[in-house]
């Protein structure tokens, strides 16, 4: 889906863009991130430093072994003063390491953490509120994770960003979310030391939009692989409680998806031409999955975006733009409304 934004949108952010109020929050999300290669800088700085010691008090001793340089108190107190240096920048070296690693995870956990919240209340949501004045985004609340889990990868940890909200009559949500499992492997040298995995299972959005169909019961649509002849379901959860997968082929002509239901012939009403469309003319690089309640229709797209994130790196404030993030947020709400407008 191509996105633009129009003349008096783009107006809009410009404005927005220049207000003292607005650059003060994007200082201070600029502050957030370099902090954490300050500290990188740091440790790499000492190392610098101990390596460049290391080397002048040698190529010093080689010189007065050699006869280059005369016997002298200067000489001797210079020496002395090296090595004394390069104990010293050992020594702090090694205490910042053992300090670090005890108050720097909780530090950087912290940071992260501020950094969302700043992120999505005074970055994004201005941003959000340009293009959709109604529009919010709930920091503090996560959409339901036993929805979320029936259309994404099987997961142990769901982390969703804020919710951005429409606020109007289809009363469409959308979130990042990053699901991922952690595994434990042996190292090497056959030794028990454990060490931890983090294994992706999905990153992209989820879409969260009132059911206006008369569906019963529940219905998930959950997309399949191949491998060898084999049909798999990339590790998507098989029939929910109560339900059944179905035959659809009379509606349905396609290898790519399994369907789920509780109530088969509502099911089939709800699968309409449009519907159909939406998921076959689905990108290879961007996998849909549905679930579908009664009240509320919830939609994944696996695109490996994540389109409301915060810079990480200066390397992603360096790319960050206004017009990128606005743009990131009309693409969802298009989308949100194009499944609203078909379901």
């Amino acid at each position: 889906m191509e996105i633009d934004l129009s003349p008096e949108e783009k107006n809009k952010i410009n404005n927005l863009w220049k207000t003292s109020r607005f650059q003060r929050s994007w200082r201070s999300v600029q502050n957030i991130v370099n902090c954490k290669d300050s500290v990188t800088n740091y440790f790499v700085r000492n190392i610098i430093l101990i390596f460049i010691s290391i080397i002048v008090g040698i190529g010093f001793f080689f010189l007065e072994e050699q006869g280059i340089l005369p016997d002298s108190v200067l000489i001797d107190k210079l020496m002395k003063f090296i090595a004394r240096l390069i104990l010293f920048l050992i020594a702090l070296q090694i205490i910042s390491v053992l300090v670090y690693s005890l108050l720097g995870p909780s530090f950087e956990e912290k940071q992260r953490s501020k950094l969302r919240v700043l992120y999505e209340s005074e970055i994004l949501e201005p941003i959000l509120q340009a293009l959709y004045p109604l529009a919010k985004i709930d920091t503090e609340h996560d959409i339901s994770p036993s929805n979320v889990a029936e259309v994404v990868p099987a997961a142990k940890y769901y982390v969703q960003s804020g919710i951005l909200k429409l606020n109007n009559e289809k009363d469409i949500e959308i979130v990042d979310l990053y699901a991922y499992t952690v595994t434990k492997g042996s190292a090497t040298w056959k030794d028990e030391i454990k060490h931890l995995h983090e294994i992706t299972g999905f990153i992209g959005q989820v879409y969260s939009i009132k059911n206006t169909h008369s569906l019963k019961g529940n219905l998930r649509i959950i997309p399949t692989k191949h491998f060898l002849n084999i049909k798999t379901q990339g590790g998507y959860l098989a029939a929910m409680s109560g339900g059944k997968k179905i035959n659809v082929d009379d509606l349905w002509q396609n290898e790519h998806y399994n369907i789920y239901c509780t109530d088969e012939q509502s099911a089939r009403m709800f699968l309409t031409p449009a519907v159909i469309d939406l998921f076959n003319n689905c990108s290879s690089d961007c996998e849909l999955s549905l679930y579908s309640t009664e009240s509320r229709i919830y939609i994944s797209t696996y695109n490996n975006k994540r389109l409301f994130a915060a810079p990480r790196n200066k390397d992603g404030l360096r790319s960050w733009s206004i017009e990128k993030a606005a743009m990131n947020i009309k693409y969802a709400f298009d989308f949100a409304d194009k499944i609203a407008e078909i379901m």
